[in-house]
């Protein structure tokens, strides 16, 4: 009998990196079967008894396309697709932000570039303080920092939390300072 594929298999699985990662390709047919796992469409095995792909400590190379073909003397069988996405959260760059805004301008505050997946969730706080959003400063889909019409209040220590909910680790940026000089 040509091999089949038996179950649906997983479209998604989301690995924490450095965690274990088993994929599993469940066949039937005529003994003896074979496996050969791919990852985005290159081959990543030779052909084998083992219908299992075990990886000990996934990096973030690790994510794509996995897929696994069984074969026996009757024939080949392709399983479909499963998505490995490696969830992780880097770091900031170490060196600290200085801007100046003219008093009375917006100023928009980036936060340092950070890889993580999922997006993390970052918290923006000035001098050791949370800060609320309120009718005078906003923080944009993209995590930007929006302070309307600065005062020199506004000028401070600037940073941000960043945490991925997914891993739960956290990072916390350098410090972006904020000079506001004289009116316009």
């Amino acid at each position: 009998v040509a091999p089949y594929l038996r179950g649906g298999g997983v479209g998604q699985q989301v690995v924490l990196e450095g965690n274990r990662l088993v994929l599993t390709c469940l066949a039937g047919g005529s003994w003896p079967l074979q496996y050969r796992w791919a990852l985005n469409n290159r081959n990543i095995t030779d052909w084998s008894p083992q219908y299992s792909l075990s990886v000990p400590s996934v990096k973030r190379t690790d994510a794509g396309l996995y897929q696994c073909m069984v074969r026996n003397r009757m024939g080949a069988v392709i399983h479909r697709r499963t998505e490995v996405q490696v969830a992780f959260l880097g770091n900031f760059p170490a060196e600290e932000q200085r801007r100046t805004v003219t008093q009375g301008r917006a100023a928009i505050i980036s936060p340092p570039p950070l890889a993580s997946f999922p997006r993390p969730v970052v918290t923006w706080y000035k001098d050791g303080h949370k800060i609320i959003p309120n009718s005078r400063i906003a923080i944009t889909l993209d995590n930007q920092l929006v302070v309307l019409a600065t005062t020199a209040t506004d000028a401070g220590r600037y940073h941000v939390d960043a945490v991925n909910e997914m891993t739960g680790e956290n990072v916390t940026s350098p410090a972006i300072y904020l000079s506001i000089s004289g009116k316009v």
